[in-house]
């Protein structure tokens, strides 16, 4: 057998070949395999950002429609089915903001506003500016408005603060004292409640919603009331909410033109007319006197835009407030003062000698000084307009003596001779009379830490931290200032006497730092809040609840509008929104389809940013430009990741921000996507003569209306172009709270 074995060569060296073919094959099969998958995996993900682009334009589509034109309580539901990646909520890296200018040829630029920390940038090169006051915007489910309450208030009552489009259920407001709960309340939109707070020290008022607060001593007293549809650009406005007691109480408007007012009590409502004086220099006064059985909530609108001094006393000696001028700051040149009678302190808070003058009358006031004037001056009919060739504040009492500081009685908040608003960092106090009440001054906090000095009548210094934020000293006779020396600014507190009355604002309302500079560059400026850099994103959600962070911001540039030094420029809106994010993976990782702020971006190829659905506005026809917010926060039971996932979108509440005439508009992007949203809202520039001719050129750029690139390089911002006219500009918030959750099959 062995013998006929035989060795076939040709057979095996084909068997061998056979085998080297095969794994040459498979390698070549490998190779291009290899060279071929990032191919795969990008056809992958354009799959998957194209299948996600589409259903995240849909999303798009149905929250802009319920932000702009939904009532609370509406609700809309879409469902998104990723491919292979995971939805998830990215709420610190969504940010946009807005501002306006409200005197002609300037301009307003904010950058830095949501970086987490304790500074930000503006930049207005045209006039010199005074200050910047600060609001927190209280944006999200979890982030209450907290009123801070002293504790020699006897009684406080508040009321919803109405809005464009208000919650359905009730407002949930909560009495703490040293972080301890007291008393809890259900409000809603017309209802009012009062607390007794004699027994009380200084307690904290806690409201998923924004309150009107008014804080009593004693009999009560007299404030400046603000509406609750403030205009950013001279804070008068149409309609007011008085949660008022029972008892004799006064009303009066003022405005500058001809007024038709509804006042709306217990659920009825009369209408009344106020019409001008055939006098020169005079403005329209409207008064009314109330005398009601039980507490009640007033509600009160005007045709024209006014002012209201509220007086909650029949008591002709008590009470005193700040009063503003024409422009809406404390500081002025001029000013349309109530005409009940009383006394009006003129302070003049600059080092030159200021005249001012009325009709039939007039005074100079010296630096640094102040002259009481019993007003309105005898026979003279309506309400009569102060002009002053310089700087002044104007303070209404409700006595009729010819010194101002012999019997009054009341509280107010003192107004800041730096800024003109009523937060800052210097302060003067005036007394040469003999005092027949106590009187004290209570400095608090606005911010997170003061270094100040009191001289003068008083000596005496301290440091504020956030835990110790307020102290109360005893005044005696003669003057005396209050400064900070070191960071952040503070409020402070006149009263005299038992008795007075006041509106109290939450706690991070107009926190006003003053800039005192002019440049053409960028100046930076105090963030008067905790810096939260480089924190992680559990400590900076906790910081938005307590407020010890803003969530979102509201900024006034105070500056030299021409006649005015402390006019209101411009204002700036700065929201931090949350992201929703479907995260893939193509050819590389990070990439992703994202939805904010109702624009639909994307990264994908190659981190390239593409919008794929702009933020939703309504510009035009003619110079106009309304544009809706949607914010949108997600519940806590919220779930995300993979899977088929329903989302249930209801509209919490809808609130305007700004409704008036602007002369620049401008809208900036967090990065990454903040340029390629500049670029694509410019997308009609292709079509303009102009603009290939001189590109860059706004002054020259006429036949075109619309979103215009900023000039500047890298810009993410864009500027609302109507060749020169003015911009009859609208502006809205919306809150939506979302709950994700698995849909059901």
């Amino acid at each position: 057998m062995k013998t006929n074995l035989q060795r076939d060569e040709e057979a095996v060296s084909a068997a061998v070949a056979t085998v080297l073919l095969f794994g040459g094959v498979l390698s070549i099969i490998g190779l291009m395999m290899i060279s071929m998958m990032p191919v795969i995996e990008e056809m992958e993900g354009s799959v998957e950002r194209h299948d996600m682009s589409s259903q995240m334009t849909l999303l798009a589509h149905e929250t802009s429609a319920l932000s702009e034109r939904g009532m609370p309580g509406d609700s809309t539901q879409t469902t998104l089915v990723p491919v292979d990646g995971n939805l998830a909520w990215d709420p610190l890296r969504g940010g946009m903001w807005y501002s306006a200018t409200w005197q002609e040829d300037m301009s307003l630029r904010v950058r830095g506003a949501l970086d987490f920390d304790d500074t930000m940038e503006i930049r207005h090169p045209e006039s010199f500016i005074e200050a910047v006051c600060i609001t927190d915007l209280r944006q999200g489910p979890t982030r209450t408005y907290e009123y801070t309450l002293a504790a020699d208030l006897d009684e406080v009552a508040f009321s919803v603060s109405p809005g464009i489009a208000m919650p359905l259920g009730p407002v949930q407001v909560e009495l703490t004292e040293s972080e301890e709960s007291i008393s809890t309340t259900q409000l809603r939109v017309d209802d009012m409640a009062t607390l007794d707070l004699t027994q009380l020290g200084e307690v904290v008022l806690s409201s998923s919603h924004e309150l009107v607060v008014m804080a009593t001593s004693g009999q009560g007293g007299a404030t400046y009331l603000l509406p609750t549809d403030l205009e950013p650009s001279d804070k008068r406005g149409h309609a007011w909410v008085i949660p008022a007691q029972s008892g004799h109480s006064t009303i009066q408007i003022l405005s500058q033109v001809a007024n038709q007012i509804h006042l709306t009590v217990d659920e009825s409502t009369e209408i009344y007319y106020a019409l001008p004086s055939t006098e020169s220099r005079t403005g329209v006064a409207w008064t009314h006197t109330l005398n009601l059985t039980t507490e009640s909530v007033i509600h009160l609108s005007t045709s024209a835009p006014s002012r209201m001094l509220y007086v909650s006393t029949d008591n002709q000696s008590i009470g005193t407030t700040a009063w503003p001028a024409s422009t809406g700051s404390f500081i002025g040149h001029a000013f349309l003062p109530p005409s009940l009678g009383g006394t009006l302190r003129l302070t003049n808070p600059s080092d030159t000698i200021v005249t001012s003058t009325w009709r039939g009358g007039g005074i100079s006031v010296t630096p640094g000084g102040y002259e009481d004037v019993s007003w309105p001056p005898s026979e003279f009919a309506g309400a009569p307009t102060i002009d002053a060739d310089g700087d002044l504040m104007v303070t209404w009492s409700a006595d009729g003596l010819t010194n101002i500081s012999d019997e009054v009685i009341g509280g107010m908040y003192l107004a800041a001779t730096d800024t003109g608003g009523l937060s800052g960092a210097s302060f003067i106090y005036q007394n040469d009379a003999n005092l027949s009440a106590n009187e004290s001054l209570t400095l608090s906090l606005a911010g997170y830490t003061s270094t100040w000095n009191a001289s003068g009548s008083v000596n005496q210094s301290g440091v504020f931290l956030n835990q110790n934020n307020d102290i109360t000293l005893s005044m005696n006779q003669g003057n005396a200032s209050i400064v900070v020396e070191k960071d952040h600014p503070l409020r402070v507190f006149k009263q005299t006497g038992d008795d007075g009355l006041h509106q109290a604002g939450h706690d991070g309302m107009q926190r006003c730092t003053s800039v005192n500079t002019q440049a053409s560059g960028w100046i930076t400026t105090d963030l008067p809040w905790e810096r939260m850099g480089g924190r992680g994103e559990v400590d900076i959600q906790q910081a938005w609840i307590d407020g010890r962070h803003p969530s979102s911001v509201a900024i006034e540039v105070i500056g030299d509008d021409g006649t005015s030094s402390h006019a209101t420029i411009g204002t700036a809106w700065a929201f931090h929104l949350s992201r929703l994010s479907y995260q893939f993976q193509s050819s590389i990782q990070g990439m992703e389809v994202a939805f904010s702020g109702g624009a639909v971006v994307t990264n994908h190829p190659e981190f390239n940013p593409y919008v794929v659905v702009p933020p939703s506005d309504r510009g035009g026809p003619g110079p106009r430009f309304a544009a809706t917010v949607p914010s949108l926060h997600p519940t806590a039971d919220s779930v995300s990741g993979a899977g088929e996932l329903t989302f249930d979108i209801e509209l919490v509440s809808r609130m305007s921000l700004a409704s008036t005439p602007a002369y620049e508009v401008r809208r900036g992007w967090s990065n990454p996507y903040g340029t390629a949203i500049a670029d694509s809202a410019g997308v009609g520039l292709e079509s303009s003569e102009d603009w290939t001719i001189y590109p860059g050129r706004l002054d020259l750029l006429t036949d075109y209306v619309g979103w215009v690139p900023d000039p500047s390089y890298g810009t993410s911002e864009a500027v609302w172009h109507t060749n020169g006219e003015v911009i009859q500009f609208t502006l809205q918030l919306s809150s939506l709270d979302v709950t994700v959750r698995e849909a059901m099959t």
